[in-house]
């Protein structure tokens, strides 16, 4: 198999996806060098790891056109015979399915830069984004590296079945493969299109657009979860097992919290001003968020039973929360170093690594999953602890805002412990808080821009 053959293809593979994070810290180096080694080497590293997954796909083909059972999985679910076009089944809903869907997700981030919406854009707006969204697919492939390109499929196993030991998997096993997918690649515009504040229209464009497909996918990808899972026995505790489920829960949160709360920021808190009061607000906010992770995380854990009914759940869930906790406390010096391409980059540091801990967190314990639900809760106060704390700014009326997210965020975090799978009650409902902040911070934005407009008419 390829793995036996060539033992460097899949470490490089990985490097590959490892090169595309820092590929704009890479392009700029290249370019200043301007030799035609460097413009030859961005080239290799932008194209390496699409034409790697081509080649897996063409061993796997050539494999089952030839019925190769050193293949584990030809010798699983075929066995000896003749190819018939029927067979090509295995390459979409077997392991090939996940590598033909990367591969689609691969080419959207290298191509983004010619997406309609942004076709009339400059080209070095087009060339950041396209930069942007290669950084984003190679982290979330990276962390999920060893889910979707298991060792199994690619090395040849020391004992194969004499026979076929199932059938090959039907067609709606395809379903979590293609959610992921497209929050994949969706979740990875609105990620760029946060990091480009000020791009023009375009881009908003193409963030509205990325929105509505987000929230389209995330609510199927709910309902799917609902359909398949609540009817399984324990499946919270047997997550690793189930193929692409963790993957997919993880990037069902990452897309949410992009579509609801990350992206619409952008607009919001490049309307602050100055600051006053500005530390006072961040003790405030981080003290908010902090709280949530480390309450919600141990009793969603305690609900499961894995850790049994003593201190166990409190003790791990506090662990995992404080770990989350702390690197979000640590990244605001970053803005000191230079990282500050943000209206206020210390919140969206903040917000950007408590978001993102479950997905790294998760490569250590499939149990920071149970980070989601808190997550969701604690994130929509980050925007707007500041409009209602830094007094330079005209605060939302309490009523139409303030009080309505605070009740119904009360209302999310009680509720999922009254159903009989509070994980999935909280996915329900945990997105509801995130929806009204943002909404109720747009039309106070709109109506003080209308009181300005009016204002400058008068005057």
């Amino acid at each position: 198999m390829l793995g036996d053959t060539l033992p460097w293809f899949l470490p490089l593979f990985v490097f590959g996806l490892f090169a595309w994070i820092f590929y704009e810290a890479i392009e700029k180096y290249a370019k200043k060098k301007n030799t035609s080694f460097w413009l030859g080497a961005i080239l290799a590293i932008r194209w390496l790891p699409p034409v790697q997954l081509l080649l897996m796909l063409i061993v796997r083909l050539i494999a089952l056109i030839q019925r190769d059972l050193t293949h584990i999985e030809i010798a699983q679910y075929m066995g000896p015979g003749d190819f018939s076009l029927s067979d090509l089944k295995l390459i979409m809903t077997g392991d090939g399915g996940f590598e033909s869907v990367v591969l689609v997700i691969l080419l959207f981030a290298l191509l983004s830069e010619r997406l309609p919406s942004i076709a009339n854009a400059r080209s070095d707006l087009r060339q950041d984004f396209r930069n942007r969204m290669m950084m984003f697919t190679g982290l979330v492939l990276l962390l999920f590296s060893t889910t979707l390109f298991p060792e199994t499929s690619y090395y040849s196993a020391n004992t194969l079945p004499l026979n076929p030991i199932g059938t090959i998997p039907s067609w709606d096993t395809l379903a979590p493969v293609l959610l992921f997918t497209g929050l994949t690649m969706f979740g990875g515009e609105l990620f760029a299109v946060s990091t480009l504040f000020f791009a023009g229209e375009n881009f908003q464009t193409l963030a509205r657009r990325a929105r509505n497909k987000v929230l389209i996918l995330a609510l199927t990808t709910i309902v799917w979860l609902s359909l398949t899972l609540d009817i399984q026995d324990d499946w919270l505790q047997k997550v690793p097992e189930i193929g692409l489920l963790l993957p997919l829960t993880l990037m069902l949160h990452l897309g949410v919290c992009l579509a609801i709360v990350i992206q619409p920021a952008v607009r919001i808190e490049s309307e602050l001003n100055h600051g006053e009061g500005r530390s006072w607000a961040m003790m405030i906010l981080a003290a908010t968020m902090a709280l949530f992770v480390l309450v919600l995380t141990p009793l969603h854990l305690d609900e499961i039973g894995v850790f049994g009914t003593g201190l166990g759940p409190y003790v791990y869930g506090f662990w995992v929360a404080a770990v989350a906790v702390s690197v979000m406390m640590l990244v605001q010096f970053l803005p000191a170093l230079g990282f500050d391409a943000a209206p206020r980059p210390e919140i969206w540091w903040m917000k950007m690594t408590l978001v993102f801990s479950p997905i790294i967190l998760c490569m250590f314990t499939p149990f920071a999953l149970f980070l989601i639900p808190a997550i969701w809760l604690a994130l929509p106060w980050s925007s707007l602890t500041p409009w209602f704390i830094e007094r330079d700014v005209p605060s939302p009326s309490a009523s139409f805002v303030l009080y309505p997210v605070l009740f119904i965020t009360a209302m999310c975090a009680i509720l999922p412990f009254s159903s009989d799978e509070p994980f999935l009650t909280s996915l329900w409902f945990g997105w509801i808080p995130g929806a009204m902040a943002t909404i109720g911070l747009t039309l106070h934005i709109k109506h003080n821009d209308k009181e300005s407009g009016n204002n400058s008419e008068d005057e």
